[in-house]
């Protein structure tokens, strides 16, 4: 990067106040999203890579790998997944983080063992419309709330190439093997997704963003003599009773 530019990434206000592990209010984190990839790390030397080059991490970003079962020139093609958090998103801040991502990590290095790339930018407040690129090359704009959806497109995006990949190839069994602990992977990331979904989800009984203090108060009160009235009416009632 050259000296004395901006990075969009260390210029987050979220720095300011949290560090790169911190979990936002919604419990969505890039640790825990690190530490549910990190299930491939044991695995790296089964597809001839060592468990330092499926992950890295930078400021409040994370590239993390995961292999695919297509085999190029004796090596196994990566599928690249890369999460950031950020306080502020707009159209151009996009495009400037994603050149920005591709030079901190040096992925053109890489390029010739990339098959997909997958990248998520979550953040609090998105400025302007930004839509969704799809392809090899999938970018994503996901407002904090709704940080589910970052499992939930891994895990969707994982299935379909899956099954895409099994209906065309038959042979392999090292290859149908992977297939199915990608099967897994997803599934777990399904799992996640839900678990997340369901923790942000507002109680059927309680809906904090239409409640008003003063309702509250009053619907206490007019409670508390209704429960009044009806204690009196039952003291009058057994009263009656006795005489």
């Amino acid at each position: 990067m050259e000296e004395g530019k901006e990075s969009m990434l260390n210029n987050s206000d979220s720095n300011k106040h949290s560090d790169f592990y911190k979990a936002s209010k919604i419990s969505f984190s890039l640790e825990k999203l690190l530490d549910d990839f990190s299930l491939w790390f044991p695995k790296a030397r089964n597809y001839g890579y060592t468990a330092d080059e499926l992950y890295r991490v930078e400021d409040n970003a994370i590239v993390t790998f995961i292999p695919i079962p297509i085999v190029e020139d004796g090596n196994y093609k990566l599928w690249l997944f890369c999460f950031v958090r950020v306080e502020r998103m707009t159209p151009r801040i996009k495009n400037l983080l994603l050149s920005e991502l591709s030079e901190i990590f040096d992925l053109s290095k890489i390029a010739n063992l990339t098959h997909f790339e997958h990248y998520f930018i979550v953040a609090d407040v998105v400025r302007g419309r930004i839509t969704p690129k799809f392809g090899k090359k999938s970018v994503y704009v996901i407002k904090a709330d709704y940080a589910y959806k970052v499992y939930e497109i891994t895990a969707k995006a994982i299935l379909g190439f899956i099954k895409s990949f099994r209906k065309n190839v038959k042979y392999g069994d090292d290859l149908l093997a992977l297939c199915d602990e990608l099967e897994k992977f997803a599934e777990r990331m399904r799992k996640r997704a839900d678990e997340l979904k369901s923790s942000t989800q507002p109680s059927p009984t309680h809906h904090p963003s239409n409640s008003n203090p003063v309702e509250t108060r009053k619907k206490a009160k007019t409670a508390e003599s209704r429960e009044e009235a009806e204690e009196y009416l039952a003291l009058l009632e057994k009263s009656r009773v006795i005489k």
